[in-house]
């Protein structure tokens, strides 16, 4: 049976203005970019084949056009949203599913609302129309809006790397439930598959190539294990203490799993691009290179002393198991200034 092909898309929404109430600027594109790449994880894992060509909201005719080009069976984008004059944080919540109104209105309206009904088991979701850009799609087409980069709470989520893992996992439920297709929860079992090296092709490529990107490694998710795609799994297995070529089971869990163990000072683990992403999402600076040098380890005491949780701060200079699991919390870190 031909692979059920999704378009998935992300809004490169950029920097907001400085907001007063943490005096600094949101990135709402890298949120929406992670949320995709985990939606594509998510995706390949229960049986669907994607579509990435990295094109942004700002030019949906060129998604419409390169999914048409692939006969997808649907588009889906992830995408954040604002509200207000975007200089303070104002009190409106909550996730939205927007769907097109063309030809393939009823459709679309249909798959936004098994989406949105799946979400609100992560916040609350209603469904709206898009703007009538995506009408023109040749299947149906929805935009999930997961949050407001402008309210205070929802910004911070929308930072956080379990949380977008939380509303990639319930959007793919949505999209399961809409194509009847069985949804396979995330677990080290659903990703047993054979080696894979350079010369394959196939979505499974797809899915290393996803995880690698989530991971920070630049790579093109085309389905082709070419040298691009060989030398960042090279580059992943060095980083992360494994050896050999290729990708097998171990190193795909390590792609695609946090281990709440020590890290070392200065080592390159992807346990440190987690931990920085974590950081950030609590309003605490971090760089997210992956490495556990001086501002991380920095920015992790911070963390620690005002939490009151010195006792888990590492004397050498590291990142300790205890810090990594309290770092592991969804949500909380710095209140609003004022």
């Amino acid at each position: 049976m031909k692979d059920l092909i999704i378009a998935v898309g992300g809004d490169d929404v950029g920097l907001t203005p400085p907001m007063p109430f943490i005096g600094q600027k949101q990135n709402g594109g890298e949120c929406t970019a992670l949320a995709r790449l985990m939606l594509e994880i998510a995706l390949i894992r229960c049986g669907f084949d994607v579509s990435d060509r990295r094109v942004p909201l700002s030019d949906p005719q060129v998604l419409i056009f390169q999914s048409n080009r692939v006969n997808a069976n649907g588009i889906v984008v992830m995408s954040s949203g604002a509200c207000g004059s975007r200089k303070s944080f104002n009190d409106v919540c909550g996730g939205t599913v927007r769907y097109s109104i063309g030809r393939h209105g009823a459709k679309a309206r249909e798959l936004a609302e098994d989406i949105c009904a799946k979400l609100n088991g992560a916040k609350p979701c209603t469904t709206g129309m898009c703007n009538h850009e995506w009408n023109g799609a040749a299947c149906p087409a929805v935009v999930i809006e997961m949050g407001y980069l402008t309210n205070f709470n929802e910004s911070k989520l929308m930072h956080d790397p379990d949380y977008i893992h939380n509303v990639a996992e319930y959007a793919a439920m949505g999209i399961c439930e809409y194509f009847g297709m069985p949804y396979i929860p995330h677990s080290p079992t659903a990703y047993k598959q054979q080696c894979a090296h350079i010369g394959m092709r196939g979505k499974n490529i797809k899915l290393v190539q996803a995880a690698l990107c989530a991971n920070g490694y630049n790579v093109d998710i085309d389905g082709v294990y070419g040298k691009d795609t060989d030398v960042a799994v090279k580059s992943f297995a060095i980083n992360n203490g494994r050896e050999g070529d290729g990708v097998n089971d171990g190193l795909l869990r390590d792609l695609l799993f946090v281990t709440h163990a020590y890290i070392p000072p200065t080592s390159k683990h992807r346990n440190v691009l987690y931990v920085q992403r974590k950081l950030i999402s609590k309003l605490y600076p971090s760089p997210q290179n992956g490495t556990a040098d001086e501002s991380t380890v920095g920015a992790v005491n911070e963390f620690l002393t005002e939490t009151e949780n010195t006792d888990a701060i590492d004397q050498n200079g590291g990142i300790t198991k205890q810090a990594m699991e309290l770092l592991s919390e969804i949500g909380g870190g710095r209140p609003r200034l004022f």
